[in-house]
């Protein structure tokens, strides 16, 4: 069996969308060690749950700066030499980039797991042309690169920054753990729920133009925001959001602890995002309890969708196109049931985390 080394730029992450990938890994009798900047308290008891041991690094996760940067190159490569792994997996840029050059330098194998291009990416300008270069540098060490849409694969090929396609696999996302989300019945009234981080790449500013023509129309409609504020260039600032819960026309929860409970009390998952998804979570989680998506045809949360079965596409970018496919679901709370169960098959058909993490596991020899 395997030391296996899991890298990640965001503690929580851990636990919330890698446990089915961490758990498939210790039950095969694979050693499995996880680090991420330490930002939660409850990372090392969950970790500890799955039989995974919990090595916390710091770095900063959300800017570039080259001299931390630097650093946080070191400190990967102390970490490979206190852990000695038989292979390191990385996801999200940072750990991507930065673990790669360390794995390099550490003569470790490793492997990518792109959970998604950002706003980065989907720029044009130094940013993106300096951030592919570092990248294309990692991936010519990475022997894997994981990719969890078709649009991110063929962007990074074409673009030379993967350069032997044959490392390139397209998986369902992260998948989701339908054991852990079971079906849910639906409420009578038509109850919106958008979960995401306040980003305006994510279609908040558009959710929040779009609950406001939906209420007007159809006033029983619930329209719910939940997320954390992001502090951030592209966040949306709290005032805006306050001023939609002030009109009425938004219900603002805040950071959600309890997801499971805020989509067992919802009609319809809702994210209108451009960033420039891997697959969201969020949609999967509705989609998991059984409810309708609405989303945008655009990559990443296009995969999530069958249309005119277990939910809609609206452009990016039009809030009245949003309203307009609210407003329907809203009306019909028939379809609402008859997309929910929809929703739930697709996810058991093509978004199972056990599959996901075999597909993996066997991508890697582990």
């Amino acid at each position: 069996m395997s030391r296996v080394l899991v890298l990640g730029g965001y503690a929580p992450t851990l636990f919330l969308f890698r446990a089915p990938l961490l758990k498939a890994l210790v039950e095969a009798g694979h050693e499995v060690i996880a680090s991420a900047p330490d930002e939660d308290p409850r990372v090392p008891s969950a970790m500890s749950a799955l039989g995974v041991q919990w090595k916390p690094i710091e770095f900063e996760r959300n800017r570039v700066q080259p001299v931390r940067d630097l650093f946080f190159l070191r400190r990967i490569r102390a970490l490979l030499r206190e852990i000695q792994p038989d292979r390191l997996l990385c996801y999200t840029i940072k750990p991507n980039i930065y673990g790669g050059w360390a794995a390099r330098a550490e003569d470790i194998p490793s492997a990518a797991m792109v959970t998604g291009l950002g706003t980065v990416f989907g720029s044009s300008g130094p940013r993106r042309l300096i951030a592919s270069r570092m990248l294309r540098r990692a991936c010519r060490h990475h022997d894997r690169i994981f990719f969890q849409n078709h649009d991110d694969r063929e962007d990074l090929i074409k673009t030379g920054v993967v350069e032997d396609p044959d490392k390139a696999i397209v998986t369902a996302g992260s998948g989701i753990d339908l054991d852990d989300f079971t079906v849910k019945p639906l409420p009578d009234k038509p109850i919106f729920l958008m979960l995401s981080r306040l980003l305006a790449a994510k279609g908040v500013r558009e959710y929040l133009r779009a609950a406001a023509i939906v209420k007007s129309a159809c006033p029983d409609a619930v329209m719910r925001l939940g997320g954390m504020e992001d502090p951030g260039s592209g966040g949306v600032p709290m005032h805006e959001i306050q001023d939609a819960v002030d009109s009425g026309s938004v219900d603002y929860l805040g950071h959600i602890e309890d997801v499971h409970a805020a989509f067992a009390a919802c009609s319809v998952g809702v994210l209108p995002s451009w960033y420039g998804e891997g697959v969201p979570h969020s949609l999967l989680e509705a989609m998991a309890t059984g409810r309708p998506i609405i989303t945008t045809d655009s990559r990443g949360c296009r995969e999530t969708v069958t249309p005119s079965s277990n939910g809609t596409l609206v452009p990016p970018g039009n809030a009245e196109a949003l309203a307009d496919a609210m407003i329907d679901l809203a009306r019909d709370p028939s379809r609402r049931a008859a997309m929910g169960i929809e929703s739930r098959q697709l996810a058991e058909d093509r978004f199972d985390a056990r599959v996901v993490a075999r597909q993996i596991m066997d991508a890697l020899s582990l």
